[in-house]
């Protein structure tokens, strides 16, 4: 019989991943304020009129009471209650598939203790723009990449050229292995490894890089170069992290337009 430890801890996080176990049981995968991505068993939610049927659903913000058992690695909940769930999710293919996609991306990366509130409140303020329509698909979708990089060690070099500190041109090149950018000038013909970043483009990757999360979400860009950007960004993850997402590859299956 699994034995309670006498501590208990409070939490508030996201779902962001659940595989279902034995009959009726599951165990979660949180994204959570206060300790990061963490997994827990919960026993019997997969019954609908089970207590926690409702708090550890899929993409469900709730507040959890866990604790570490004796017998397992597992923390196990005590108790849990709604916060907010997006229902939108659930309504567009699009939608869900994105949501997929970034949870996949937080659980292969390594999340700083220090940052583990800023990767929440980046991850639904992501969904909270998603499902509201007040930005695109591919707009959210660069805008997690680019920022999630930036808070788990991979913030590119985007402040000037690499050869000569040129800070504004009508375009860039970015390097996705290196993590920075080249101008037209100091570009060499044999550079073909560089992707090419026009000025909004850039802007953008600037923004979302260095702007106050609080601030971040009041910028945008229209559906041309948030496309480009998206394309962009997903190269350099897959360059600095693994080279395939099943998660993202259903993504791009369900788009309307590929990137």
């Amino acid at each position: 019989m699994t034995q309670m430890s006498n501590q208990t801890q409070t939490i508030t996080g996201i779902v962001i991943k659940e595989i279902k176990t034995k009959e009726s049981d599951k165990i979660i995968t949180v994204l959570s304020k206060e300790l990061g991505v963490i997994n827990i068993y919960v026993k019997g939610a997969m019954r609908l009129k089970n207590k926690f049927h409702s708090a550890t659903g899929l993409f469900t913000y709730s507040e959890f009471v866990i604790f570490r058992s004796r017998s397992s690695d597992l923390y196990q909940l005590n108790e849990a209650s709604v916060k907010h769930i997006f229902h939108a999710l659930s309504t567009n293919v699009e939608y869900l598939a994105l949501a997929m996609y970034m949870s996949e991306l937080v659980c292969e990366v390594s999340v700083p203790n220090d940052m583990n509130n800023e990767i929440l409140r980046l991850y639904l303020n992501i969904l909270h723009m998603l499902t509201t329509g007040k930005w695109s698909v591919l707009l959210c979708k660069a805008a997690f990449e680019m920022r999630l990089m930036c808070d788990t060690g991979f913030r590119p070099a985007l402040l000037g050229c690499k050869a000569c500190g040129e800070y504004e041109k009508d375009m860039f090149f970015m390097d996705v292995v290196n993590g920075d950018i080249i101008c037209p000038t100091c570009m060499k013909a044999h550079q073909t490894d560089r992707m090419i970043m026009e000025k909004p483009a850039m802007l953008a990757m600037r923004y979302f890089a260095y702007a106050d999360l609080d601030k971040m979400f009041s910028f945008t860009v229209n559906d041309f170069f948030a496309r480009h950007l998206a394309l962009v960004r997903e190269n350099y993850v897959l360059r600095h992290t693994k080279p395939e997402y099943k998660t993202l590859q259903f993504f791009k299956s369900v788009q309307s337009q590929e990137i």
